[in-house]
């Protein structure tokens, strides 16, 4: 079995991959951006990808909700995983000698204060390793700290995100729909078939209907005309009867509802 993540190795991706099976496990094969990862996965149905949906300073990672909406993965698990950044530069560097830092754009939204404070201009790779090429003189890297060792270059600053505590949730997403009997969580994917008032407050209602809380719920545009959404739903309740039963009032509200995943909370 493959696991596809964005590589290369160190990434947070690759970190978070390690939590879940080890390189002995499965073959690991990075790819250079999230939407291959999750292509990837979406043309293999033994393969198995780990990708980030919400980070805890910056939010929901769009490319993935939107991919879970749009693409034929479906999620079977979860993964919570600690970000600390290092400022990575050549050896012997200085802070001050620092005009410049790179990094993934989620990395320098979550350390964005720091960049300021210090007046750095910043720009974007593809990946928080792939920073790492682009330092020089007066130029560092915003990379997980420890990671940037095993490539020669050396921390100058540590622990530089904006807010301590820092976690990222990845999903682990698959092509297929078998979801574990024993799941505790479920994954919904809520499509209004129309505009009209108390949407939002139409889909919250019938949950606490049935007294089944939600730890997440987020809002994607349908991208077909402006002021249109969908709506992800994580539950804390695995399929059940009251589940079905949300499902089916849901849908006589005339809401299409999709099962997108299923799997036990951390």
């Amino acid at each position: 079995m493959r696991l596809y993540y964005l590589g290369p190795k160190e990434t947070f991706s690759y970190l978070a991959a390690k939590t879940y099976l080890s390189e002995e496990e499965v073959t690991y094969s990075p790819k250079s951006n999230l939407y291959e990862v999750i292509k990837a996965v979406n043309s293999h149905s033994n393969a198995v990808g780990i990708v980030p949906i919400e980070n805890s300073i910056e939010g929901t990672i769009n490319i993935v909700a939107d991919a879970l909406a749009q693409e034929d993965i479906y999620a079977h698990g979860e993964i919570h995983l600690d970000i600390n950044f290092g400022l990575y530069a050549l050896k012997g560097t200085s802070l001050e000698d620092i005009e410049k830092v790179y990094s993934i754009a989620p990395a320098i939204s979550q350390t964005s204060q720091y960049i300021h404070r210090h007046h750095f201009l910043y720009d974007y790779v593809d990946s928080t390793i792939q920073s790492l090429e682009k330092i020089d003189t007066h130029v560092a890297a915003i990379a997980p700290l420890g990671s940037g060792e095993a490539y020669g270059f050396e921390p100058i600053d540590a622990h530089i995100q904006d807010y301590p505590h820092n976690v990222t949730r990845f999903l682990v997403v698959k092509s297929d729909e078998h979801y574990s009997e024993t799941a505790t969580s479920t994954l919904l994917l809520i499509t209004p078939k129309h505009d009209k008032a108390g949407l939002l407050a139409s889909i919250l209602n019938t949950f606490a209907l049935f007294d089944i809380n939600l730890s997440w719920i987020e809002s994607r545009p349908l991208k077909t005309q402006l002021g249109m959404y969908r709506f992800f739903v994580q539950t804390d309740i695995g399929k059940s009867e009251e589940l079905d039963k949300v499902i089916s009032i849901l849908e006589t509200l005339d809401f299409s509802v999709k099962i997108i995943g299923a799997f036990n909370r951390q």
